[in-house]
């Protein structure tokens, strides 16, 4: 599948998406990705629901477009080149369902091989979202298998992440 035609479903999915059910209550943020799922901003008790915050690992994984950072299944991370440096993410709430921020409640733990700097950003609902190189890291939910790449260069605004913490503008 090209990435136009990769960039329209994905476009498709989020238009469909922000026509479903508006409750967002117990939807994992992570694509399966093993990273803590985001909780309700509606919602008043804590979640609970996600993996020990401590154990957010990020690390590098052999892809086609050379070595990307990933969670620690393998999954490859993105960042959104809209969000630039900024610690607040700019991705419409309705491309998160596809786009699932990675979240920690503490500095993530980093691999071998990762040489930038790991923080986290908070945003306005409280949640604290993993930066890499001072850039908010995403999964997709596109991407099936550890090592896939399928994300990068979609709509030209999603890139996986080099060690040194730059897009992979392929």
């Amino acid at each position: 599948m090209s990435k136009k035609t990769l960039g329209m479903v994905v476009a498709c999915a989020i238009v469909l998406a922000a026509c479903g059910s508006s409750s967002s209550k117990g939807e994992s943020k992570t694509g399966g990705s093993g990273t803590k799922p985001a909780s309700s901003s509606s919602s008043t008790s804590p979640d609970t629901s996600g993996s020990d915050a401590t154990s957010t690992t990020l690390q590098l994984v052999d892809t086609t477009l050379g070595k990307l950072v990933a969670d620690s299944s393998g999954k490859v991370l993105y960042l959104y080149v809209p969000d630039g440096t900024s610690t607040v993410s700019k991705v419409p709430a309705a491309a998160l369902s596809a786009w699932p921020p990675v979240q920690a409640d503490a500095t993530p733990t980093l691999g071998p091989g990762l040489t930038a700097k790991a923080s986290t950003g908070t945003q306005p609902n409280g949640e604290a979202w993993v930066m890499y190189n001072g850039h908010l890291l995403y999964g997709f939910t596109g991407d099936v298998k550890a090592g896939d790449v399928n994300g990068n260069a979609v709509s030209d605004v999603w890139y996986g992440v080099t060690a040194a913490g730059e897009p992979v503008q392929s």
